[in-house]
């Protein structure tokens, strides 16, 4: 992962998006943050619960920083006129850990391959539209031992590089756990080396 890459973008909360209304056909589109699997499971339960008298529950989700693990179901509609919609605005808005749902109330009158794909993508836009969309960056914890007159400095220059203490122990000396973003790492420990001259020991990171 480059140092332009450490971070993905998602959403802050779930919503539902207004009706879409295509020749008596309603389309109703929810926008759910996941964050695995047994996530995407429960909130597919959930609204084809509430929904449990539609004629389809189409959907699509992304999952993982990379949004490596993909899925689009068409749910009866015909073969690539509603997930792909679906997935392609996902794709489009690079968000991941997320699950969009559109659930279709038969109106009576066949919208064709053409129309179907159309309304479940104007669903599913208008629903990302309306999201609060977040970046989340990848971080990796280090382990540091400083002593208390050090202390202050430590935390003025962990502040400096939008760090964040995730854990302290107050013995001998401070052990702290500290978050980083991955692209600042080799930054940080080179800033923490120079300005500490080796009283500020690293002891791992994952």
């Amino acid at each position: 992962m480059t140092n332009e890459e450490d971070f993905y973008y998602t959403i802050a909360a779930p919503l539902r998006a207004p009706d879409v209304k295509v020749r008596g056909s309603r389309f109703i589109a929810d926008l759910v943050p996941v964050g695995s699997k047994e996530d995407v499971d429960a909130a597919l339960a959930s609204i084809r619960k509430e929904f449990h008298d539609a004629s389809h529950h189409c959907f699509a989700y992304r999952l993982g920083a990379d949004a490596k693990l993909v899925r689009a179901a068409d749910d009866g509609e015909p073969t690539g006129t509603a997930g792909k919609p679906i997935l392609f605005v996902l794709t489009a808005q690079k968000l991941t850990n997320v699950l969009l749902v559109v659930a279709r109330y038969f109106g009576g009158t066949k919208l064709g391959t053409g129309g179907l794909a159309r309304a479940y993508a104007e669903a599913a836009q208008q629903a990302v539209s309306m999201a609060h969309v977040i970046r989340v960056y990848l971080t990796s914890d280090i382990i540091f031992h400083v002593i208390y007159e050090d202390l202050p400095h430590m935390e003025r220059l962990i502040k400096a590089f939008d760090g964040s203490i995730e854990e302290s122990t107050y013995l001998e000396s401070v052990t702290l756990r500290v978050a980083i973003r991955q692209s600042k790492i080799a930054e940080f420990l080179h800033s923490v080396t120079e300005t500490f001259h080796g009283r500020v020991s690293a002891e791992s990171h994952a």
